[in-house]
């Protein structure tokens, strides 16, 4: 591998001298670099002051970093734009991604201990970590086919795809499989089954990125093999080459499971244009999606619990979750009725949605108007869809999400409820407290957050780690805060057990 003003000075002198020599080229693949500009596309020069010091890249973050931002942002032979803002969107996304991944997989293995040999089989798994088993499967045979046929991006951004799955999905919808207090011992081959799936990708990773990033992946390696795999290799670089195993491959499973993401993709932006909280639950969700709806079914509780809705139900047809409105084709109807058009408008505004449901199917329709009977065929008027009153809607094409919006008071205590456990979660976190660490906690609020407060007073509890909630406020906190939860004024005590 060369620059590519190389072409006519390395690469064609070894393979003239070796055609001139040995009678055979010295090479079998060349792979020619692009040249590094600066963010802006332009060509670094002293005189310009935009030189990117290699030195100062590496000592800010690191070696692996460059690597992988040359490797995973475009084509070798292309020109690659560089600056420390590139870099550090890299390190952001993707290595430091992986690096939390793996934080939490230590930080929960360190208290709990898991025998990962007495882990279910992986076919005995929950559905959840077979479907991450398969994406990494996938992913192993994308990369080593990609690496085979020298496309180094090609397989850099596969196993990007895979750690993003890793952290934004599958860490986020296990993460309360691997330390619940509140859980019994009857999930101790679930809470097993996670660990021993998260331990498997992120050992997997690291074979895969080792030629990549050698360095974070050597000392990921390591530490995840250093207790509990003996008989390993020393370092990732005397392992071989991670291989497939496609037993482990359900791609129906991997379509479903995308469907899901999109589904909760939709919601979330229903949700944000509505500007309703994440943590605010919806008494329903509405669903219509073109996949095999029995491929959906045993997922939908994922749905559910990311959506925040305590019913979730697939419509009939998309159109279903819209209501039609029908306005007259003034170009059409104007020169046919005259001053009559106003009246038919009239007619189709007061509409309950009958008639303009009728002419989307096709059919003609009859208005009372005041000056007589007035018939409408579909050409007459201009169909548009809108969302039901009080409901949000987001479609993509291919799967649509219907939210009920509607918020009683119940919905609204719940809601406040939760808001008010990530405001203790942030105190706990500014108090430096660890994630096993139990607390006493005083709440002195009103309102709709004390009743908040009193109907979900054990799940609070649970939530926080609190062993006691407004008890005996003797002795001094060991961290205190007034927020602001539903209107609410909260102020917020706790201290250390």
């Amino acid at each position: 591998a060369e620059a590519i003003d190389q072409t006519r000075g390395w690469f064609y002198t070894l393979m003239a001298e070796g055609v001139l020599l040995f009678g055979s080229n010295a090479y079998k693949n060349v792979l020619c670099l692009g040249l590094i500009v600066d963010g802006e596309g332009r060509k670094m020069s002293k005189s310009l002051g935009n030189i990117l010091e290699p030195w100062s890249v590496i000592d800010r973050q690191g070696a692996d970093a460059l690597r992988w931002f040359l490797v995973a942002t475009g084509s070798p032979w292309s020109t690659r734009r560089i600056s420390m803002d590139m870099l550090d969107d890299v390190v952001r996304r993707v290595l430091l991604t992986l690096w939390n991944t793996y934080s939490f997989y230590v930080t929960y293995a360190n208290i709990d201990q898991p025998d990962l040999a007495s882990a279910p089989r992986a076919a005995d798994r929950p559905l959840l970590d077979r479907w991450v088993l398969s994406r990494l499967h996938s992913t192993v045979a994308a990369v080593g086919a990609a690496m085979e046929g020298y496309d180094a991006t090609g397989a850099a951004r596969s196993i990007a795809e895979l750690i993003d799955d890793l952290s934004n999905w599958y860490v986020r919808r296990s993460r309360r499989r691997f330390w619940d207090p509140s859980r019994g011992g009857g999930d101790e081959a679930t809470k097993l089954a996670a660990f021993a799936t998260l331990e498997e990708c992120l050992v997997t990773l690291t074979g895969l990125m080792a030629p990549l990033t050698p360095f974070v992946s050597e000392e990921l390696y390591r530490n995840l093999t250093a207790g509990g795999h003996p008989d390993a290799p020393i370092s990732v670089h005397l392992t071989d080459f991670p291989v497939a195993d496609l037993s482990l491959v359900d791609p129906d499973l991997e379509a479903a499971m995308a469907t899901v993401r999109s589904l909760v993709s939709l919601g979330r932006t229903v949700r944000t244009d509505a500007k309703v909280r994440v943590r605010q639950p919806l008494s329903r969700a509405v669903l219509h999606v073109t996949a095999e709806r029995s491929a959906l079914e045993p997922l939908l509780p994922l749905v559910k619990e990311e959506l925040n809705a305590r019913e979730v139900v697939f419509a009939g047809s998309a159109e279903s979750l819209s209501e039609w409105r029908a306005k007259p084709n003034f170009r059409v109807l104007g020169p046919k009725l005259g001053q009559r058009v106003q009246e038919v408008a009239a007619a189709l505004a007061a509409d309950d949605g009958t008639l303009a449901r009728e002419l989307a199917a096709g059919g003609s329709v009859r208005l009372a108007a005041a000056s007589g009977e007035v018939e409408l065929g579909p050409d007459d008027v201009e169909l548009v869809q809108q969302t039901q009153t009080g409901w949000g809607m987001a479609s993509d094409g291919t799967n649509t999400v219907a939210l009920d919006l509607a918020l009683d008071d119940d919905l609204r205590r719940e809601g406040a409820a939760r808001e008010l456990v990530r405001a203790v979660q942030d105190l706990r976190r500014s108090a430096g407290l660890g994630v096993t660490d139990r607390i006493e906690l005083f709440v002195e609020t009103s309102g709709l957050l004390s009743e908040a407060l009193a109907e979900h007073r054990e799940r609070i509890a649970g939530e926080v780690l609190a062993v006691r909630l407004n008890g005996d406020r003797g002795g001094e906190p060991e961290a205190s805060a007034e927020v602001q939860v539903e209107g609410e004024t909260a102020r917020l005590k706790l201290r250390r057990v």
